[in-house]
């Protein structure tokens, strides 16, 4: 008996630290985490019930009655909850897939380790510093970061006319075939190019780990493999590094660290920078405040009395100019997942309609689910809402492609496959984080995780993929990050 106690005692430890890291996880500016928690425990049970036949589940339905009434009386939150799963399990979910061949999916190789070729490259020099507390220095540092924004918009603005409306009427990327990369809206696209090869660097949330962001950019060799291209493209493949959002909150270097780093390096290089918005990237304006749009939001509180109504305005224009999803070939980059079914259904009807500003809301929020389709009524529940596997095929057949790339959940191994069919290929990845790393608080939940990177190699319609750890240490050394040699001044910016 006390072999089993133990054993249980060890299960519901285990159940409370879960539901413990759901409460740190964040939520949409208009719910409380209450909400999303509840939404996740439902989906849990939903998941779990979805292993058992209909008779399996029938049995479980007994011994949670019994389980309700243990105490002598039901509830009314347990009655409610108990009649809301009996819902969702009679639920019927149809989804049409389409009949049709699909290409070879990605093949995945065995994790690898990555040396960065040199720890230091002078890019970082000129702007590695925190905000200061002098206000004519803070002045002089938030101007050049606000002329950053400027000219990504800028930049941006450029490709968006040249992309303009060329989506419209594409069921998928082969009908662009010739094209080049282009932005149409809010969507980067590059169809297939035979005979040429590209070499993609992935990087996830990365939520103010700066140490991240710049040990990964070196091991990659990225500033190398640019310069090896630019010299002779015919010899060397095209380097790309795209960023899933996330750039801020949860670290201490998001706003003066992450963010300004990829602005920089997209107006350094923007034909080889895909920069995606994540769902942090979020702020409103209600009645002449700016908040941001999700709970916790350490980055813009962190400059609230320090900075004008109008810097924030910069950042909010910028996160709505960027993009959300980038399609490259038969892989979808995206930060969080599909949209809900509904708003597909309605609103879908070529690669433009990713466009759609509910759909792109959806895209960087949803997760992905283990059962095989996600009711409209638990879809409903949150801002953060799941789906399930049949609903991702259908989802990226119809866009026509078979690998979708994504960030948003916290994966303690940093990567994982949510879904590794013959014809579908569901990735997560997880950058920011490391037990060790000093660019996290100390009770931070992040520091379960191992912070990974990809490399994705496409060549004629194949397409190899590399998992590799990012080796964050190295640049947590005041030597080789100016973050580090003195106290900040500004946390959490």
């Amino acid at each position: 008996i006390n072999k089993y106690t133990a054993h249980f005692h060890e299960v519901f430890e285990g159940i409370d630290h879960q539901v413990r890291d759901l409460f740190a996880e964040a939520v949409s500016h208009n719910e409380e985490s209450n909400q999303f928690v509840h939404s996740r425990l439902k989906l849990r049970c939903f998941e779990l019930f979805q292993q058992f036949d209909r008779a399996g589940q029938e049995q479980l339905m007994e011994c949670l009655d019994d389980l309700l009434m243990a105490d002598g009386e039901a509830h009314p939150a347990e009655i409610l909850f108990r009649a809301e799963l009996a819902s969702l399990l009679n639920a019927d979910v149809p989804i049409e897939l389409l009949d049709e061949t699909v290409p070879a999916r990605a093949t995945i190789h065995p994790l690898t380790v990555k040396e960065s070729g040199a720890a230091l490259h002078p890019f970082f020099d000129q702007f590695e510093h925190d905000y200061a507390v002098d206000p004519d220095l803070m002045t002089r540092q938030i101007a050049a970061d606000q002329h950053a924004m400027a000219r990504t918009r800028q930049i941006l603005e450029e490709w968006r006319k040249k992309g303009e409306g060329k989506l419209r009427g594409k069921r998928t990327l082969e009908d662009l075939a010739g094209e080049g990369l282009l932005l149409d809206g809010h969507i980067w696209a590059c169809p297939s190019r035979p005979g040429r090869r590209t070499e993609i660097t992935v990087l996830g949330d990365l939520h103010g780990c700066y140490s991240c962001l710049k040990a990964a950019i070196m091991q990659a060799r990225f500033f190398e493999k640019v310069r090896l291209f630019r010299e002779d493209p015919q010899r060397h493949p095209e380097p790309k590094l795209v960023l899933l959002g996330d750039y801020i909150d949860r670290g201490n270097f998001s706003l003066n660290g992450v963010l300004r780093t990829a602005l920089l390096l997209f107006c350094t290089a923007p034909e080889h920078i895909i920069l995606l918005r994540g769902n942090h990237e979020y702020f409103i304006e209600h009645e002449g405040a700016i908040y941001g749009g999700v709970k916790p939001s350490e980055a813009i509180d962190s400059l609230k009395g320090r900075v004008s109504l109008d810097v924030f305005r910069d950042y909010l224009r910028l996160f709505e100019a960027l993009p959300t999803a980038f399609i490259f070939e038969r892989t979808l980059f995206v930060h969080g997942g599909i949209p809900r079914d509904r708003t597909f259904k309605n609103r879908y009807r070529d690669l433009s309609s990713l466009n759609d500003s509910d759909m792109r809301f959806e895209m960087m929020w949803s997760d992905p689910s283990s059962v095989d389709v996600i009711p409209a009524a638990l879809q409903d529940q949150s801002a953060r809402f799941p789906f399930g596997r049949l609903q991702a095929r259908r989802f990226l057949q119809r866009i026509g492609c078979h690998t979708l790339v994504r960030g948003h959940e916290k994966v303690n191994e940093g990567f994982r496959r949510d879904y590794d069919d013959e014809d579908l290929l569901f990735i997560t990845l997880f950058s920011a984080g490391g037990g060790e790393n000093h660019d996290l608080p100390e009770t931070s939940s992040y520091r379960q995780v191992t912070p990974m990177a990809l490399t994705m190699m496409f060549e004629d319609g194949q397409c190899q993929i590399t998992p590799w750890p990012i080796e964050y240490a190295t640049y947590n050394d005041p030597r080789r990050n100016a973050f580090f040699r003195k106290a900040a001044q500004v946390r959490n910016a």
